[in-house]
């Protein structure tokens, strides 16, 4: 079988309560002296380097590279620190699910995190090494870019996958599949609710990926 599973995380696969959002406030926080800087910045759906970007804009603060390195460290070290204590709740379906399509082609993760936020939280809950690759935000502030990037990634390891399913949780996930010509898999499990992504018009819309599995392979043949 020929097809690139690519999996959101946050909402998709687990959801974190909230750690990333405390860790990247209490970091924004030491470094500039700003309270809870991501209060008024929307999640769902963005990349880190997206969040960040809007959340120096809100504080009226111009950063470098160097200083959003600075923050990705802190940001990581905290988040480190939450996720060993945290209520992470890995969402229904999903180990059966990352089981059921490897056999179907490859299985990899389109996420919005930065690659070692990902690793952070998936290693959290024993779910970094069943995802052969990744695209990141690392890759590009805009999520509509990481289609292409998780295929060329995908090509570069010897497959050369004849369809793309991207799995999220947002409309942002949708749009992201038919900017790289993917099909979209939105499952109502993270940000968005119903009504928000039937408009989006996914290929499919399920509840959860135990729910929704065998649509989802259905899909994939």
């Amino acid at each position: 079988m020929n097809t690139l599973f690519l999996y959101d995380i946050d909402g998709t696969i687990l959801s974190t309560q909230g750690a990333g959002r405390a860790s990247l406030d209490a970091a924004f926080e030491q470094l500039h002296g700003v309270e809870r800087a991501f209060a008024e910045v929307r999640f769902g759906g963005r990349t880190d380097p997206g969040i960040i970007d809007r959340a120096y804009a809100l504080a009226g603060l111009g950063y470098t590279p160097e200083d959003a390195g600075r923050l990705q460290a802190r940001y990581l070290e905290l988040l480190n620190a939450r996720l060993a204590g945290a209520d992470i709740t890995v969402h229904p379906g999903v180990h059966r699910a990352i089981e059921a399509t490897a056999p179907l082609g490859r299985n990899a993760l389109l996420t919005g995190n930065w690659e070692v936020g990902a690793q952070a939280k998936l290693g959290a809950v024993d779910l970094w090494h069943p995802f052969d690759f990744g695209a990141f935000g690392d890759d590009s502030p805009n999520r509509n870019d990481l289609v292409p990037v998780a295929v060329e990634r995908s090509r570069a390891s010897g497959f050369d996958p004849a369809r793309v399913i991207v799995i999220g949780d947002t409309e942002a996930d949708v749009a992201c599949a038919r900017a790289g010509g993917a099909l979209a898999v939105a499952v109502l499990t993270g940000w968005a609710d119903r009504g928000v992504l039937e408009r989006a018009r996914p290929d499919l819309l399920i509840d959860d990926l135990d729910a929704g599995l065998d649509a989802l392979l259905a899909l994939a043949i």
